[in-house]
């Protein structure tokens, strides 16, 4: 992307700040260097998204991940949809990182087997260090990977506040506490508590919900849900996003008791808004009851709430216990994200904006490095505009770039830095 020598001089500001990484899905490093990975690595993750829009089928997309087939056949498979989906801002990370890692600026049926080649020898025991810390500058990835044992101080957990309730078995047996004693609702409710505690002696910062539409909490409906489904006299139907627990009362009801217990422990409850499957169940308005029931809550707002983000900023704007979370927006849309930038700041206090996360998966590691390049760039382009017409001065502007990218996520999730 071209720049202004003012978007430049930004862009060095931010190159000189330690920066906190607020959204990944990054597991230890283990889960990514023992993998065997070539080319399509590189379209793990979001981009699967665009491929599959774009008209390739998903058994179709599933066979460029097979080992057995040479890298050149797949890609031939494949290349029709490149052509369509590398304009996307999901595929300019692609491209930035392939670039900075890889040495090329383009995928092609000439050279994906040498890249292919390239991301084998790169893949080793480091390759966090080397991506996260010494090319991103990166010093702490708030990461959801279901796991406190993340192995290095790169990567701080936030865990999961509520799982599956549908089956018999997710009461009795839940996975944050498989060998618990649970027969009551209230058992289960004791359990959820040692959980939160557990996790938060391990170095978890934070506890991850979604905004789906809750009702009223209320204690009779919650547990007469809670005894049927655990006797098995009934089961709650799954949605096609399995890690997003359908809405009843007994999810209600206990989202409430789990942000209750964030509070209590001093925890951030970091929200899922917008984006993802069918989008309308997860307006980021659903929590505002929410935020006015726990105002000493510290709600952290992922995604800007794509694609309602005047919504969403209008939370940062009208509660005091809501941070807004730009992770994942410069990846859905650079124009967009700008747009929100520019407009943060004429509605939000500076100190209520976390400037970045990358929200990949270890397979998708070299794309934080792109997703950053990305961040950076819209956040220059905005701060650079005002500087040229006045309203900002550099020191300003500085001092906005180091709240964003370091100090108020450092104070949001209390994090203690070595």
């Amino acid at each position: 992307m071209k720049l202004s020598q003012t978007e430049k001089e930004i862009l060095k500001i931010i190159d000189g700040i330690e920066i906190i990484d607020c959204h990944e899905h990054l597991s230890p490093e283990e889960d990514r260097t023992s993998k065997n990975l070539d080319v399509f690595t590189l379209f793990s993750h979001y981009t699967k998204g665009d491929i599959l829009r774009s008209g390739m089928k998903e058994e179709d997309y599933n066979c460029l991940f097979n080992k057995e087939s040479p890298v050149e056949i797949r890609w031939k498979k494949f290349s029709p949809f490149w052509k369509n989906i590398r304009y996307t801002s999901y595929c300019r990370a692609v491209l930035i990182a392939l670039e900075k890692f890889y040495g090329f600026d383009d995928i092609t049926e000439e050279n994906c087997g040498l890249i292919s080649q390239r991301i084998k020898e790169f893949n080793k025991p480091g390759i966090y260090k080397k991506i996260l810390r010494d090319t991103c500058n990166i010093r702490t990835c708030l990461t959801q990977c279901g796991r406190t044992d993340t192995g290095t101080e790169l990567l701080t957990p936030v865990m999961p506040m509520l799982y599956s309730l549908e089956k018999k078995e997710d009461l009795l047996h839940p996975v944050f506490e498989p060998d618990a004693s649970i027969k009551t609702l209230d058992d289960y409710m004791e359990a959820m508590e040692r959980y939160v505690v557990r996790v938060k002696k391990e170095g978890a910062v934070g506890l991850k919900m979604v905004s789906l539409p809750y009702s009223q909490t209320n204690r009779n409906e919650a547990e007469s849900i809670f005894q049927k489904i655990s006797s098995g006299k009934m089961e709650i139907s799954v949605k096609k996003c399995p890690f997003f627990s359908s809405p009843s009362p007994l999810h209600s009801y206990l989202i409430d008791y789990g942000i209750n217990l964030a509070g209590k422990y001093d925890m951030v409850v970091a929200v899922h808004t917008g984006y993802w499957g069918d989008f309308r169940d997860l307006h980021p308005l659903h929590i505002i009851p929410l935020l006015i029931k726990y105002p000493d809550v510290r709600f952290d707002v992922y995604h800007l709430g794509y694609p309602w983000v005047r919504e969403t900023l209008m939370l940062g704007k009208g509660f005091s216990n809501v941070w807004l979370n730009f992770c994942w927006t410069h990846i859905i849309s650079q124009r967009f994200a700008m747009d929100a930038v520019d407009e943060a700041i004429d509605l939000v206090p500076v100190n209520k904006i976390l400037a970045f996360g990358g929200d990949y998966l270890h397979t998708a590691l070299e794309k934080v490095y792109g997703h950053l390049t990305m961040a950076k760039e819209d956040i220059a382009r905005v701060l650079a505009k005002r500087m040229e017409d006045g309203r900002l001065k550099e020191e300003q502007a500085e001092y906005i770039i180091k709240r964003w990218f370091r100090d108020n996520p450092v104070e949001l999730y209390n994090l203690k830095l070595k």
